[in-house]
């Protein structure tokens, strides 16, 4: 492990050797992945009724989310000695059969559900294990690795709109210089939308650490996983006047999930480290040992990685150097949820009836709880860094939570920020 020391924090992570990437190799893992979803979905919605994924966005649009959701869960468990994209670890279904669950208890009319979800998962295995050995054959195929080089990355300068201002956006766009056909309307339209702003570009070019003509390639790379995953939400961030605020007031010098595109500090966990390590990332942030310091901790909003995430939390606290966590996650219990509804702040957009969110309990009875702050969806904004999104009105209400061994002011300080643009 090798250890990193950044302004006031310590911390230890795996510090891989990695293979040049082989842009072709990686496409050709997106058609592979693009198949997977569309037979998840398939499944899903020839076994269910289709209502059930519809009350907030588009059948499609919850099950490409569902699955990217399932991705998150089997990444909190790897430890990368395999392919980047694709896990190879035992797989752990426990979030797509309670997520799968939750949809279901909205029809009393569906039948033998329990078979139904397990038929669905076991189908999905099936096709993932088919697909690991498509990904090995893809790897060692000597038409994709004799065209490793065979293409040109290129970018154009686009204009966007974003409320009243032009936003200036790169758009990506590869040209293969052999005879190779794309039939998948997700990939393709992935290929034909890879953005990035401007602005954004540029700090990228700064953090830079590679070889300096290979750093369009990387974004590309990049901006192309983590389209191809389709996280969405999960690329949300906080808005970035408040992680510098945090940097200044708090002494915050590394988040704990991030990406290359929307992190606002040198040093930062994400999900592929073999590519976005040449911009700041240290890897996964289930495989890092934390020493000291003030760390960020905004996770993709799932209950088993928030749950194991701060699991964790709580094992670095107990150590002898001073460690604080600035942790931001959903109000999904029942009496966060019975407060904000008192205050006519209640998230009125589900039609499920989750579970209490039990982790919310353990936090507060912690030795290592100094305070919390409980902010409204309508007054939270996330940026979308990607696309120079503001998400001005947020899914959930949202916990501000300071953790930390050692007895501190951030709370008060925290109170008064504003976390609206």
């Amino acid at each position: 492990m090798k250890e990193i020391k950044l302004n006031n924090n310590i911390i230890k992570y795996d510090k891989k050797i990695i293979k040049p990437i082989n842009v072709i190799y990686e496409i050709f893992k997106g058609k592979l992945y693009c198949y997977l979803l569309q037979n998840f979905i398939n499944i899903c919605i020839k076994k269910l009724p289709v209502d059930i994924f519809t009350n907030k966005k588009s059948v499609y649009r919850t099950l490409t989310n569902l699955y990217a959701t399932w991705f998150f869960s089997l990444y909190s468990e790897y430890k990368y000695n395999d392919d980047y994209f694709f896990p190879s670890n035992n797989l752990n279904n426990n979030i797509l059969y309670d997520i799968l669950s939750d949809y279901c208890s909205v029809d009393d009319s569906i039948k033998n559900k329990e078979d139904i979800i397990q038929f669905i998962i076991n189908n999905n295995n099936m096709v993932y294990d088919e697909t690991l050995i498509k990904n090995t054959n893809y790897k060692h195929n000597s038409f994709i690795n004799e065209n490793k080089d065979n293409y040109v990355i290129k970018k154009s300068m686009i204009i966007e709109k974003r409320k009243v201002d032009d936003i200036n956006f790169y758009k990506f766009n590869i040209v293969f210089n052999f005879s190779f056909k794309i039939s998948n309307i997700r990939l393709i339209n992935i290929l034909n939308n890879l953005i990035i702003p401007v602005e954004k570009y540029n700090k990228l070019k700064t953090k830079y650490s590679g070889f300096p003509d290979e750093l369009d390639k990387y974004i590309f790379l990049i901006l192309f996983r983590y389209q191809l995953l389709g996280s969405n939400n999960n690329q949300l961030a906080v808005l970035p006047i408040i992680l510098n605020k945090m940097k200044e007031d708090l002494n915050l010098s590394i988040e704990c999930f991030a990406s290359t595109i929307n992190t606002e500090t040198d040093i930062y966990c994400s999900l592929y480290y073999d590519i976005e390590k040449y911009f700041g990332s240290i890897g996964s942030f289930f495989n890092i040992e934390i020493k000291k310091g003030t760390y960020s901790f905004n996770p993709p909003y799932q209950k088993d990685i928030i749950e194991k995430g701060i699991n964790k939390l709580f094992n670095i606290l107990k150590s002898n150097n001073q460690v604080t966590f600035i942790i931001t996650i959903p109000i999904w219990d029942n009496l966060g949820k019975e407060i904000m509804k008192k205050n006519n702040k209640e998230n009125n957009n589900n039609t499920i009836e989750y579970d209490d969110f039990i982790i919310i309990n353990k936090i507060k009875q912690s030795e290592y709880f100094y305070g919390l702050r409980m902010i409204s969806k309508n007054d939270f904004t996330y940026l979308d860094h990607n696309f120079h999104l503001y998400k001005n009105t947020t899914i959930q209400n949202t916990y501000i939570i300071v953790l930390s061994n050692f007895k501190n002011n951030y709370i008060d300080i925290i109170n008064k920020y504003n976390f609206f643009e």
